[in-house]
């Protein structure tokens, strides 16, 4: 049977354990941009345990301006793609699988994101979906779990939207 896309959400309550090891954090609550800016979210949940973290310098404020800000956007990350061949024909099943493995970059992380060890961002459940489709396919392309999520590391928004 078809699975149903059920979107697990975003809980209420921010969990520090999924903010990237990478991400500069910030804790300049004088900042004007600081109640929209995950990365003042993230440095203020940070656990008490964490005593050195990157961070983003007060000094980096400029005015109403800060280049370091990032807007709490929400994504939707997919895991898992086990039943993605179900309905592939067998000739086309080994370059369709070539193609995710070279996509996915190579063989260790292709097995990664199909068994949901990894989340697929929308631009790869997107880049998965199409190339499905120019294969002739036109069912719709299914994954295992969806979880909502912060997207960490926005490109800068202050001054500029695209």
């Amino acid at each position: 049977m078809e699975n149903e896309k059920v979107i697990i959400p975003l809980s209420e309550e921010f969990d520090f354990s999924a903010v990237p090891a990478w991400y500069v954090l910030c804790t300049n609550g004088g900042c004007p941009l600081h109640q929209d800016c995950l990365r003042f979210l993230a440095g203020s949940c940070a656990p008490e345990s964490l005593e050195a973290a990157p961070c983003v310098m007060p000094k980096a404020q400029k005015g109403s301006e800060c280049r370091w800000f990032d807007g709490e956007k929400v994504v939707v990350l997919a895991y898992g793609f086990s039943h993605l061949y179900d309905k592939v024909l067998k000739h086309d099943y080994t370059d369709m699988r070539k193609s995710i493995t070279r996509y996915l970059h190579g063989t260790k992380m292709y097995y990664e994101y199909k068994r949901g060890d990894r989340p697929l961002n929308p631009e790869q459940q997107q880049w998965i979906c199409q190339l499905v489709r120019s294969y002739g396919y036109d069912w719709e392309v299914t994954f295992d779990r969806y979880v909502e999520s912060f997207l960490f590391g926005n490109a800068p928004m202050a001054g500029s939207e695209e």
